[in-house]
């Protein structure tokens, strides 16, 4: 396997398909052709059916896309192709006691432990997270605890934060937010007609003329014979 730096760039990058079917280079360094996930869009391509991918010898590369199975047409400037550093976290070298020290077995081990660093710091970015001027977190004396209510309490509610801490919890459901956002007009309606903005100014005429109202409740059984 090939020996290079890895230097400090995004392990992702976005293009429009305003290049047809390729290549799209990426300046990430990888090992393997493996080290990469390719995006159509929302689509989740497959190496060799979707894409190859060429790696130079500094362990940047390209990918070309290959039409026909989830990619059905040649993209275009509408269609984003997106490629994302997705090395396999795992270890496959193990340095045993009195055994050969390969100075390039080492280096790609340490360059995979370097890829994956870099893989967490790119996902973390697109993470829901708190900013570091925040309180300090529950497990450091402080009051920050950014997770979410249980799947039991958040089923078909909206994400809310408390008034007090500013941590999540759940808000109010989904079903009550949309019956109330289907009588919004009525209740437009009422406060105009409350407040005098609407013409009617039916609440309005009626508290101008309370003391008569009164004054028929209290002859109700006059009304009545009438």
């Amino acid at each position: 396997m090939a020996d290079y730096n890895i230097n400090a760039v995004t392990r992702r990058v976005v293009f429009s398909g305003s290049a047809g079917t390729g290549p799209y280079a990426f300046s990430f360094e990888v090992l393997v052709s493996s080290d990469i996930v390719v995006y159509f869009n929302s689509t989740l391509l497959t190496l060799t059916t979707d894409y190859t991918v060429a790696i130079n010898a500094n362990g940047t590369g390209s990918v070309t896309i290959v039409t026909g199975t989830n990619v059905p047409t040649t993209p275009d400037a509408d269609d984003t192709i997106i490629i994302v550093g997705a090395r396999d976290i795992e270890r496959t070298t193990d340095f045993v006691t009195a055994g050969d020290l390969l100075a390039a077995s080492l280096n790609e081990q340490l360059d995979g432990l370097t890829i994956f660093d870099q893989q967490v710091a790119e996902e973390q970015k697109r993470s829901l997270m708190a900013p570091v001027y925040d309180p300090a977190h529950a497990d450091d004396g402080g009051t920050l605890d950014m997770t979410l209510p249980a799947k039991a309490d958040r089923l078909g509610k909206y994400l809310a934060f408390n008034a007090t801490t500013g941590n999540p919890e759940a808000g109010p459901s989904t079903t009550d937010v949309a019956t109330l956002a289907a009588v919004t007009s009525d209740i437009a309606t009422l406060a105009d007609i409350e407040d005098g903005t609407d013409a009617t100014d039916a609440i309005q005429t009626v508290a101008g003329i309370s003391a008569n109202v009164t004054t028929v409740a209290g002859i109700s059984a006059n009304v009545t014979t009438v």
